[in-house]
């Protein structure tokens, strides 16, 4: 029997599932916790939750993640105060006499608190809950309990977690919740504890939820080569053929590596304390990063002020408030609309002080749910204090699964009668559902990875250009912060319907500062990656393989200061028709150098020089389509610009690569093969050497290609992907499969990767992991230069790249954009 006095830890301790602290041991609590009581959430197949029912058969982690959430799915983040939050200390009535003569010396002054009527106040650490109070963006439910109310820490968390107050809760609300958003289907990224253990809350009958670090995860995270070894082998151990034990385990394993890879690029190398404040910021980056999380719950303690309670108390909602400010800080303001805080805790504090400057445990209390789509204002009812003897508690005045029940059907999407057993009153705490902004806007949405799709080549055409207003765009420079958008589906030889991505230059001309371009999917969320950068005097051209939003267009994001803005389109996928995709090992194609491939010696403005592709470095003699080559021009004599073409058809008005006088500048092209297998090179400039390396072809077999919502893999300069160092001389190694969405079936990756504090001239070059370092180049890059190119490239072992600087240092930074699968 447990202690009816127990303490808040050790209730809390008895509530949760431990992770042992030795991740590389897969001792008895390791094994619970991976099977389903953590890291392996939802291996259910059937309703028993017994390992003979979790027999799976097959690892796919890109089946299993939730993925970008739909415009109109809500997200909640569940703040747990543990040990029982004084509650008339947190949102005072200034206007009670009686609260003043019961707390005595506990009692905030009138004249110290946050005044939000005449009546009421907030406790004066509360500076950040009571500025978003005045926007209308917070609601206070007065009174909250549950009948018959236990006193015991344990007993009633577990109620609370329950959301049953009685018996022994076996389930949580959340994962009741889960069971009935997910079925018998596998997400591990639905919902989750920060922190180092699995609540009651997050446990359902056939799902659970899942536990992700305060920091940055280490096992299943390290980018060291024998380590990645280690996971890719882990992961390879999957089998069924001995058994649901040993596949149950296996799959769990590979769960966790998973997520592992998956959640650590979104965490800085040190996170900010109190670990409260840690844990908020850990939950606005995954919320961020559009993981496909629904609920995200953050427990801390302790606030079981017995005694010394003018020491503690101040100090917990001090931490709270500063969580609160880090959180929205941290928030893209684009989740705005999308996202709601609730805090709940096990039970309130007694009205009257004690003999030791604290007070006991009580019955009832206010609680906060914080959000733009909330409707800000008062509640429920507070309790009276009035004849409240010494032992007396405070009655509730709402039940917590009225509580509960106002959140699942206002902001989670329904289902609050099945979660809780029966009908509850809805507060109607919530002005807007999600997405919606005030003024009646739908904020957008996120976006989606697209249904495998294949390349339909197109002659190159001029789609937007900001100079003279081709296209119907802006016949002006884009200004800081501005965002164009670029219809795509319907224009030109491009269908109306069934488009998923573009291929496309985007050029930044007549740049007045140092600035850059963000392309995604229209109407979607802005992610933190970036496509080119540019600067004054520098026209800057990168091809982007994107993604399209609902409406068939994409966006184009200006960084800094006025640039205009150029877009090309070559070519457009679908699902339904076109070509597939063939990896190639990287090779030069042609040189002017050299002679390789081409006439030796500089080019100037020239009629098309065709070049043969068909038949050369792996593209079959017949039957290519288009080819993937990276275009490099070197030792300019003058500004002019390059493109390639189809030989025999016309190319229009666009470019691929622009340059300056002694500039070297790469571009990669996607190119329509013309008569006979060749491509057409021409341009402008009184001289120019010019070379090409090709990556791959596309014909009518192969692979297809998936357009994923843009997100960073590498960023050397904060040890994401790789450690925190700048790439020099030896190559570093970036493990792409299982991370950005990107499945272990992927056979090659579409990444934007950029060079940036350069310390000399140097190149970079960009191969399949376990295969010889090749004789081409992806970027081209020169002291103090920031450089952006899109980089097709296989993957090699274990699902992996390399990339190298061999001739100076240089930070590297990789955002995935889709990738091929068969």
């Amino acid at each position: 029997m447990l202690d009816p006095d127990i303490s808040t830890a050790d209730a809390a301790r008895h509530l949760h599932v431990p992770e042992p602290v030795d991740r590389a041991t897969l001792d008895r609590r390791r094994f619970l916790q991976l099977v389903g009581m953590g890291m392996g959430a939802g291996l259910v197949a059937g309703g028993t939750g017994s390992l003979l029912d979790q027999f799976v058969t097959g690892h796919d982690p890109s089946a299993w993640a939730a993925g970008p959430l739909t415009a109109d799915e809500g997200i909640l983040v569940v703040i747990c105060m543990f040990g029982g939050n004084d509650g008339l200390n947190t949102v005072v009535p200034i206007g009670d006499g009686q609260y003043y003569t019961q707390h005595g010396g506990l009692a905030v002054a009138p004249n110290q608190v946050l005044p939000i009527n005449g009546s009421t106040g907030l406790h004066p650490a509360l500076t950040t809950v009571k500025s978003l109070w005045d926007l209308g963006e917070v609601a206070i439910v007065e009174g909250i309990g549950y009948p018959n109310p236990n006193l015991s820490h344990f007993t009633s968390m577990a109620y609370w977690m329950g959301a049953q107050p009685f018996g022994a809760p076996e389930t949580g609300w959340i994962g009741r919740w889960l069971d009935g958003q997910l079925g018998s289907s596998k997400n591990i990224y639905a919902a989750a504890e920060i922190g180092q253990s699995l609540p009651l809350h997050l446990r359902g009958a056939a799902q659970r939820g899942t536990v992700v670090p305060t920091e940055r995860p280490d096992f299943g995270a390290s980018y060291d080569p024998v380590d990645q070894l280690l996971y890719q082998s882990m992961r390879n151990a999957y089998t069924t053929d001995h058994g649901p034990w040993i596949a149950a385990v296996s799959e769990a394993t590979a769960d966790y590596l998973d997520l592992a890879a998956a959640i650590a690029p979104e965490y800085p190398a040190t996170m900010p304390t109190p670990e409260i404040v840690g844990k908020a910021e850990a939950a606005a980056r995954l919320i961020n990063a559009n993981l496909g999380f629904r609920v995200l719950t953050l427990s801390w303690a302790d606030f079981d002020s017995h005694a010394l309670q003018p020491n503690m108390h101040p100090v917990r909602l001090q931490e709270f408030d500063a969580a609160i400010a880090r959180f929205f800080a941290v928030l893209d303001p684009a989740w705005l609309s999308r996202v709601t805080v609730m805090t709940f805790s096990e039970f309130g504090r007694t009205s009257w002080a004690n003999a030791g400057a604290g007070t006991d445990h009580g019955t009832a209390a206010p609680h906060l749910v914080i959000g733009q789509n909330v409707r800000g204002g008062f509640y429920g009812q507070r309790p009276s204090i009035a004849n409240l003897g010494r032992w007396d508690r405070m009655p509730h005045h709402v039940d917590f699964r009225s509580y509960y029940a106002s959140l699942i059907d206002g902001w989670m999407g329904g289902g609050s009668s099945t979660v809780l057993g029966g009908n509850y009153e809805n507060l109607n705490l919530f002005a807007r559902p999600p997405g919606v902004n005030a003024d009646g806007s739908v904020s957008p949405g996120p976006a989606i990875v697209s249904p495998p799709s294949r390349f339909v080549p197109v002659v190159p055409f001029r789609l937007i250009d900001t100079r003279d207003g081709t296209g119907g765009a802006l016949n002006r420079v884009l200004g800081p912060g501005e965002r164009i958008r670029c219809q795509v589906a319907g224009v030109g030889p491009i269908p109306a319907s069934g488009v998923t991505a573009v291929i496309a230059n985007v050029t930044a001309v007549d740049a007045s500062e140092l600035n850059f371009f963000t392309v995604y999917p229209g109407s979607t969320i802005r992610p933190s990656t970036s496509n080119l950068n540019a600067g004054p005097g520098r026209p800057v051209p990168n091809l982007v393989m994107m993604g399209v939003g609902d409406d068939g267009s994409i966006e184009v994001f200006n960084s800094h200061g006025y640039a205009h803005c150029l877009v090309d389109v070559f070519g457009y996928c679908t699902a339904t028709a076109g070509d597939r995709f063939t990896p190639l090992t990287p090779a030069r194609l042609f040189d002017t150098r050299t002679g390789e491939g081409i006439r030796p010696g500089k080019v100037a403005s020239l009629t098309p020089i065709d070049i043969q592709v068909a038949g050369q470095h792996g593209v079959p003699a017949s039957g290519a389509t288009a080819v993937v080559v990276n275009l490099t021009v070197t030792e300019a004599d003058s500004p002019g610009w390059m493109r390639l073409s189809p030989s025999g058809e016309s190319a229009g008005t666009t470019s691929n690569v622009n340059f300056w006088a002694g500039n070297t500048v790469p571009n990669l092209v996607i190119c329509k093969l013309g008569a006979d297998g060749r491509i057409a090179l021409e341009g402008f400039g009184d001289g120019v050497h010019v070379l090409g390396d090709v990556f791959g072809y596309f014909g009518p077999t192969g692979q297809q290609v998936r357009a994923l919502p843009p997100r960073r893999l590498l960023d050397t300069r904060e040890g994401v992907g790789a450690p925190k160092a700048q790439v020099a001389g030896d190559p570093i190694r970036l493990p792409v499969s299982g991370r950005g969405q990107v499945p272990s079936n992927a056979t090659a990756v579409i990444l934007n990767v950029t060079a940036t504090n350069v310390g000399g001239p140097s190149f970079v070059t960009v191969w399949p992991d376990g295969e010889a370092q090749p004789g081409t180049s992806n970027l081209n890059i020169g002291r103090g230069q920031t450089v952006a190119n899109l980089v097709i490239c296989r993957l090699g072992a274990g699902g992996a790249l390399r990339l190298a600087s061999p001739a100076a240092p240089c930070d590297l930074i990789a955002d995935v954009l889709g990738y091929f699968v068969d």
